[in-house]
């Protein structure tokens, strides 16, 4: 089933999990096929696994989430590592960086593995695993996710990704000209507050500008990951 075989709508949802790395019916609806009730995008994705252009798993009960099926890996020739289920770090993780891109009215895209590559040739390979997002100005994004630690440990990690990417010269030229900052995402006002005063502890935000934003249903996740 080559690429120009699938239906527009649903090629715009296979690539939009695609990029995002999952996809739930709230956030097909909202994004994709908006003004549609959620039975009539469930139809959709049902249909859409039914092909196996899509594969279901739990999310929080009852909820499901999305990944690419069988025919669409093998028709976009992706790896089969994109059909499979989220471990307990991964779905906090690309859970949380979808809603943070597409939540807000400052609209940005999460990078795709290839994107990262192709927007920083220059990024050893061991620092373009995280999220990145750029944003509607091109400004690039590093996201930091929350997976339960300390705020003093949320701050120390963020402190140390953030200086592991300012000893790459070309991220550092980007942050001096306010063209790349670091973003941690977290489960609650709170905590918010917490890891703040903990980062400006830690010295990081005198190296790179830090955004916090707050994922009330990431809490949700970390529970049933533990």
């Amino acid at each position: 089933m080559p690429e120009q075989t699938f239906r527009t709508r649903d090629l715009a949802i296979v690539e939009f999990v695609r990029r995002y790395r999952l996809a739930t019916n709230r956030i097909i609806a909202s994004q994709l096929l908006p003004g549609r009730s959620l039975n009539a995008v469930a139809k959709v994705t049902a249909r859409l696994c039914k092909a196996q252009i899509l594969n279901r798993y739990i999310f929080i009960p009852p909820e499901t989430y999305f990944r690419l099926g069988a025919h669409a890996i093998g028709s976009l020739g992706l790896s089969s590592r994109l059909s499979e289920s989220l471990g307990p770090q991964s779905l906090p993780t690309d859970y949380a960086t979808l809603v943070y891109a597409t939540s807000d009215t400052a609209r940005r895209r999460r990078l795709t593995s290839d994107e990262v590559v192709e927007y920083m040739p220059w990024l050893p390979e061991e620092l373009s695993q995280s999220p990145y997002c750029v944003d509607a100005k091109g400004q690039l994004e590093l996201v930091r996710v929350d997976l339960g630690g300390s705020p003093q440990h949320v701050a120390r990690k963020t402190t140390q990704a953030s200086h592991d990417r300012l000893d790459v010269p070309q991220v550092a030229e980007l942050a001096a000209a306010s063209r790349f900052r670091v973003v941690v995402l977290t489960t609650s006002k709170e905590k918010s507050k917490a890891i703040s005063t903990a980062l400006v502890a830690c010295g990081c935000t005198d190296a790179v500008r830090v955004h916090i934003a707050v994922i009330p249903r990431l809490s949700f996740l970390l529970l049933r990951a533990n």
